[in-house]
């Protein structure tokens, strides 16, 4: 049996194929805009929260830290807080908090189970040792440092010279934590290994200087403000020399931190929103442009920001900028902290010039930031209707959903008409087929 010689299947796939060609390829550029628009949003949403929780991160207590600077590091750690008043201070550490110490013996207790019990007292609080229930120094240590009435006391045994002893020390510091160990009748000796003391600091270098004295290294309560940690003392005629002031380097920090921000920013903005706008084929809410041009360029062609022409975006870098032109309630500028504009609207800083800002005006560099209607509030005011729950950004992405659902719509009512097509070219070409068929078995009668 002849044919054709024509595949139906393959005749209609092929015609498919060229006549669907070109929508398909609409499609995927508009949907793949579309995306990126939408990433775009998101992006510059992220952003501008991330700047604007950075501004809200500096706050007033970021301009009111104190910092000191100490003249031996070895004797002491000092830190201070925005309580702590500026000032130039002296300190003669005469003597260091310790703890109590004492070691006894093996031979100073009966392991038999008729051993005298005894008491260890700290600070008024007492726990009795029943040496009936215990058996050897390992027992002993596990006693004391278990029980739920040992009053501060940590056991622990050394070998020394082939003898065992018992080591008790006081948790903490100070002549208030001294232990003190009684057995009636048969006292135990012991040998005090550190004695209980408290930490001596005499502040002033005259003769009368102020006693400062504490059972504890940590001398937190005796300055307002100022935290300070003994590790030694000081050498005779060499006293420790504490200035404290404001924290220059920590108020540097937290301003380069907002410009780091911001200059992130700007350069997100300059990224998405810099060139020509690529033609998307119609108006982004046009639900009828589905026969308009198609020549659209592809995504890559050309190097322009997704979101390029957006209005919105291009007059927020322009009201950003114009507020960092605004002066304080005391008429200072950014220029009078160190902080510049360049000409790609990014921000610099002369932290030289910072610190004489500081020197020179004090709390009034703190207000230009934070006051009421300062550089903060100011930049924040500017984004809100951007960045609010249901501001522009939100909305511009809903409308990129929106398009992106309305593309895949006409993705599958494309898909359902070339469907159709096949159908109809494949039921042609089987047609064609079957006459040919017929007018060749209808030849055969001529022969």
């Amino acid at each position: 049996m002849m044919s054709s010689g024509i595949n139906p299947a393959q005749m209609a796939s092929m015609l498919v194929q060229a006549e669907r060609a070109s929508k398909d390829q609409l499609y995927s550029i508009q949907k793949a805009q579309y995306e990126a628009q939408l990433a775009a949003y998101k992006a510059v949403e992220s952003r501008l929260n991330s700047f604007s929780s950075s501004m809200g991160r500096i706050a007033d207590d970021d301009f009111a830290k104190m910092g000191v600077t100490i003249s031996n590091e070895d004797i002491a750690n000092i830190t201070a807080d925005s309580s702590a008043a500026a000032g130039d201070y002296t300190f003669h550490v005469k003597q260091l908090a310790q703890a109590h110490q004492m070691a006894f013996s093996a031979s100073e207790f009966d392991f038999t189970g008729n051993g005298s019990d005894f008491t260890i007292d700290v600070g008024g609080e007492t726990m009795v040792i029943k040496m009936d229930e215990i058996g050897s120094m390992e027992e002993l240590r596990d006693y004391i440092n278990d029980s739920d009435e040992n009053p501060g006391v940590q056991a622990t045994l050394v070998r020394t010279d082939g003898d065992v002893k018992l080591v008790l020390t006081s948790d903490e510091t100070g002549e208030e934590n001294q232990m003190v160990i009684d057995r009636p009748g048969d006292p135990l000796t012991g040998q005090v290994l550190s004695e209980a003391k408290n930490a001596i600091v005499h502040m002033g270098d005259g003769a009368n200087p102020l006693v400062i004295e504490s059972a504890s290294n940590t001398l937190d309560n005796v300055i307002d403000g100022l935290t300070i940690e003994l590790k030694q003392t000081t050498p005779a005629n060499e006293p420790l020399r504490v200035t404290v002031g404001q924290d220059k380097e920590g108020i540097t920090e937290s301003v380069q931190s907002f410009i780091d921000e911001y200059n992130r920013l700007i350069d997100e903005l300059g990224h998405y929103t810099f060139g020509k706008a690529i033609d998307t084929g119609g108006d982004d809410d046009d639900d009828d442009d589905e026969d308009k041009d198609n020549s659209v360029p592809k995504p890559g062609e050309d190097e322009v920001g997704v979101l390029n022409g957006d209005p919105a975006l291009r007059a927020l870098s322009q009201k950003m900028r114009n507020e960092l032109y605004g002066e304080s309630s005391d008429s200072l500028r950014l220029y009078d902290l160190g902080i510049e504009v360049d000409r790609n609207g990014k921000l610099t800083l002369d932290e030289d010039k910072l610190h004489s800002a500081l020197d020179t005006h004090g709390s009034k560099v703190q207000d230009f930031f934070t006051e009421e209607n300062g550089l903060f509030d100011r930049l924040d005011n500017t984004m809100a209707s951007l960045i609010d729950n249901d501001g522009y950004l939100k909305n511009r992405q809903d409308s990129m959903d929106s398009n992106i659902r309305r593309v895949e719509d006409r993705v599958e009512q494309h898909d359902m008409r070339m469907e159709q097509a096949y159908n109809r070219y494949l039921a042609q070409f089987v047609r064609v087929e079957q006459l040919t068929l017929q007018m060749q078995q209808s030849s055969m009668f001529f022969y």
